[in-house]
């Protein structure tokens, strides 16, 4: 039984897990850890933002196939930069304002992934993570 479902940071409510109202195809947790697992065991890229305690939960190894946003915008010994940070600067969204919602995290590491590799290839990332930096402090780290 669920006595909190920290929506504001889950983003979760009751109706979500509720067959009857969900909006989602409901997986038993089982099931969706074996799923993952299949996927992992078959070599697909894994791509997302902050994902070594949702592995640790899982009691899953990260993959070697991992893309990290949290990782791939930051610098080594300095902090890292929120998704919702990332997604304001690097792709213009405002995302996580009032409710977290993980499909639309999920969109917003998979876009800031390909912008990733888009400055990787143009040469331009070390600067762009620099004006992060810069920036982020700047603004307190604030959208």
């Amino acid at each position: 039984r669920v006595v909190d479902y920290a929506t504001r940071f889950s983003g979760v409510t009751p109706e979500d897990l509720d067959p009857a109202t969900s909006r989602h195809h409901l997986l038993r947790p089982l099931t969706a850890r074996l799923k993952l697992k299949h996927l992992l065991d078959a070599g697909c890229l894994v791509v997302g933002h902050s994902l070594a305690s949702d592995f640790r939960v899982l009691n899953l190894p990260l993959p070697d196939r991992l893309a990290d946003t949290v990782e791939l915008f930051s610098r080594p010994g300095e902090r890292k930069i929120a998704l919702r940070f990332l997604a304001k600067h690097l792709l213009g969204d405002d995302i996580q304002a009032d409710v977290h919602d993980s499909v639309q995290d999920a969109v917003a590491a998979l876009r800031l992934y390909k912008t990733y590799l888009n400055l990787k290839d143009a040469g331009t990332l070390r600067d762009t993570i620099d004006d992060l930096y810069d920036h982020g402090r700047s603004v307190d780290w604030t959208c």
